[in-house]
């Protein structure tokens, strides 16, 4: 009795059909899923392709290459009642921050007329942008639009990124690892902290809560916050008296990843009354990416502390540095305090019903009336 295998090329044949079943599984149970990853794509490549037309026109003639108007927040979105974008409810820029928006009949024209202040138009042989690209989904809601921003010589594209899996902890991440710092965008240019949302506190725009757009929330205090700098350091927050904020764009937690978050602060001056307690983490925030999830799984925005946990600095010139990890869900959160979450070997975890997180700052806890500043923000999965 004879026993015959199978040749190589049958199982190739096999497996060829099984890969193309466990693709259309896929696309069937999660097509919407897909197209938001097919969106991205998109917004990838047209950052590229931006990005290579500015260096080719700075490599053409650099001299003669104007970027736009510092302090200015160029969006994709076409406005023809107002080129300050005043039609669209944005998120607030502060002074002298504005935004600048091209007409319906401009706002793709390449010549430095439209959405875009760069004249690829006198790029020598013709420009690789025959018309600007604006965002599949060109829209306000959840900030899907395109900007530019400069600083007069340097220059900062950013998108974004709408799947899961391309954000800060996806399994494609491009939004941590793209060099800039904003985890919940994806950043290309020569300078990618010139933007008010940066988190090394360009600006600070202030927005409302569950926005899902670029900005800060303040849930509690009497504090302000302000952008500020110095000689030695050009971009800070500078936090007078109580407040707690927390970022309103929601970041996807996969509790398979590792999220390390950083933040950098000193104190300026003790208060003269109250505390000055620093805290520093994630919003853990429930499936319906609104509600807040706290570390028992009750409903609040009370927050899973990372590095700063009421923590008291000396008055300095020099900057602290402090850094945390997450990973995984419990059924209890940790609100780390001094000495958890510091180790990438034994990361704190999230609630179990915490599917997105948010950055989060608190500071001169309790009622305190002193001054601290904070130099940066990041978060990054390791």
């Amino acid at each position: 009795m004879s026993r015959r295998g199978f040749t190589l090329l049958e199982l190739l044949i096999v497996i060829g059909i099984l890969s193309v079943l466990a693709t259309t599984a896929a696309l069937v149970i999660n097509p919407l899923e897909y197209l938001r990853q097919s969106r991205d794509a998109k917004r990838i490549a047209d950052s590229v392709s931006m990005y290579k037309a500015i260096q080719l026109l700075s490599f053409d003639n650099k001299a003669a290459t104007t970027l736009g108007t510092i302090s200015t927040v160029y969006i994709s979105l076409p406005d023809t009642a107002s080129s300050t974008c005043g039609s669209y409810a944005l998120p607030a820029l502060p002074a002298p921050w504005q935004y600048h928006c091209a007409s319906d009949a401009d706002f793709k024209k390449n010549d430095g007329t439209g959405w875009m202040p760069v004249d690829f138009s006198a790029l020598t042989g013709g420009s690789p942008l025959h018309t600007l690209p604006i965002d599949p989904n060109n829209s306000i809601a959840n900030a899907q639009y395109y900007s530019f921003v400069t600083d007069g010589d340097g220059y900062e594209l950013a998108v974004s990124m709408e799947a899961s899996t391309n954000t800060t902890g996806g399994a494609t991440d491009k939004t941590s690892s793209d060099g800039g710092d904003n985890p919940t965008s994806y950043e290309l240019g020569s300078n990618l902290v010139i933007a008010p949302w940066s988190f090394e506190f360009t600006g600070f725009p202030v927005v409302a809560l569950n926005s899902n757009l670029p900005g800060w929330y303040k849930h509690s205090g009497t504090g302000t916050a302000l952008a500020t700098g110095d000689a030695q350091n050009p971009h800070y927050l500078q936090v007078s008296g109580p407040v707690l904020y927390g970022w309103q764009q929601n970041i996807p937690f996969n509790p398979d990843s590792v999220y390390k978050i950083e933040c950098r602060a000193r104190q300026e001056t003790l208060p003269t009354t109250g505390g000055r307690g620093a805290y520093c983490g994630f919003f853990g925030i429930a499936a319906n990416g609104t509600t807040g999830v706290s570390t028992t799984g009750a409903s609040s925005y009370s927050a899973h502390y990372r590095t700063f946990s009421n923590t008291t600095l000396a008055m300095s010139p020099a900057w602290t540095t402090a850094s945390g990890y997450t990973k995984g869900h419990a059924a209890t959160g940790v609100n780390g305090t001094s000495g958890t979450c510091i180790s990438i070997a034994a990361p704190c975890k999230m609630h179990a019903n915490v599917r997105f997180v948010r950055p989060m700052f608190m500071v001169n806890y309790n009622l305190g009336d002193g001054i601290m500043n904070f130099d940066y923000i990041k978060v990054t999965k390791i």
